[in-house]
């Protein structure tokens, strides 16, 4: 509901309460009132309390009439005094932190909405009034007020999709990942066509599954790509292709995630990311070879210098598993990874010692095999002796 429809409603209650008011400037006022004609409801109400400032009912319109003309911080002033003519009046006081609120005094509608019964209004009101705290209370930071608030206002709209996702959002941004997957999932069982839930729900489960260990993590990512994989039967775009094979990757599907990898760069081939990760997923494979050609293709793509570290980091690593040493330390040593050149240098150190060591191996046996030669030919010498030489 918008804030002008929503202040007409109110309004509806005022003039229920007003009908019996018959003073110069009020029909005036509230003939332009409801045609629209807000700057001159402003005149005449204004007009109105100057020559009744006892009267509450003017202070209401030309609040109405200011928050209908987009001035919310000029009609603060009229609704406090109306509350105060009147004593504790709930539509004045929801007015009130309604101007509270859309003047950026959000301290100050926080205080004057928890001072209502909340529990006594209509459900519809109930619903403003949670709607309007806890966005203040987001406002301000408050995520975990927020949320308590946008859960209340999923739980009187508990057929609304759209009141459950949003308080999964509040949820996410108080850092309460899984209360927050899981309303996700039932707006989304309310309402699967969706796609934007549906990322977002994806996202939030990488999230959680790069915070899970073991099995697991295995588990939280193939829910995931159940998710995704809906994603990519509905619309098979390169956003959703990339989104499908991350979470294919977490899950541990490396062929599966290769294949949706080389669909989403025929999609969109200049995009370092699905290059970068079908890298991955043949490295997974210990497919190295594979994974050079699109780590390479990746490289200039990616504009980021951490993205081209990234990029190169792990393209040391597969030219390591294959033994290339030398490019390996070069791609390290651009990445900027002092460790990841040590590691290699070792490496290549034990595997020059092992070349070595074989090499001298195989010159012993070779000695060896001539040592047996010759000796075998002295056997068929006539009167050869193995024996050594008396002096």
């Amino acid at each position: 509901m918008t804030t002008r429809r929503s202040i007409l409603t109110l309004a509806a209650l005022s003039l229920l309460l007003t009908a019996s008011i018959a003073t110069a400037g009020w029909d005036e006022g509230m003939a332009a009132f409801k045609s629209g004609n807000f700057a001159q409801a402003i005149a005449e109400f204004q007009q109105f309390v100057e020559e009744r400032p006892d009267q509450h009912a003017g202070y209401q319109m030309l609040g109405l009439s200011l928050m209908s003309a987009r001035r919310p911080a000029d009609a603060v002033a009229p609704f406090e005094k109306a509350l105060e003519l009147k004593g504790e009046n709930p539509a004045d006081r929801l007015y009130l932190g309604r101007a509270q609120h859309l003047s950026g005094n959000h301290r100050e509608s926080i205080s004057t909405l928890s001072r209502l019964q909340i529990g006594s209004l209509p459900a519809k009101n109930q619903v403003q009034v949670y709607q309007m705290r806890g966005a203040s209370y987001a406002q301000l930071g408050n995520t975990g007020s927020a949320a308590a608030d946008l859960g209340r206002v999923a739980d009187l709209k508990s057929s609304d999709a759209r009141a459950r996702f949003e308080y999964g959002q509040m949820l996410h941004n108080d850092a309460q990942l899984d209360p927050a997957i899981a309303a996700y999932e039932r707006a989304i069982s309310m309402d699967g066509s969706q796609a934007e839930w549906k990322r977002v729900l994806v996202n939030a489960l990488k999230v959680k599954g790069r915070r899970t260990q073991g099995s697991a993590k295995t588990g939280v990512y193939r829910e995931a790509e159940d998710v995704a994989r809906s994603l990519v039967g509905a619309s098979p775009s390169f956003d959703n292709l990339l989104l499908l094979g991350e979470v294919q990757l977490g899950a541990k599907n490396y062929d599966s995630a290769a294949s949706t990898f080389q669909q989403a760069i025929s999609k969109k081939s200049n995009d370092w990311h699905a290059h970068f990760y079908l890298g991955q997923a043949f490295g997974s494979l210990e497919r190295f070879s594979d994974a050079e050609g699109p780590l390479n293709t990746a490289l200039p793509l990616a504009s980021d210098g951490a993205d081209k570290n990234q990029i190169l980091d792990y393209l040391g690593f597969v030219l390591s598993k294959q033994n290339k040493y030398e490019p390996a330390i070069s791609a390290y040593e651009r990445a900027g990874n002092a460790a990841g050149v040590a590691r290699v240098r070792e490496n290549q150190q034990i595997a020059q010692e092992n070349r070595e060591a074989d090499e001298f191996n195989e010159n012993i046996a070779e000695l060896e095999r001539q040592r047996e030669e010759l000796r075998r030919q002295l056997e068929e010498v006539p009167g050869a002796t193995n024996e050594p030489p008396r002096r």
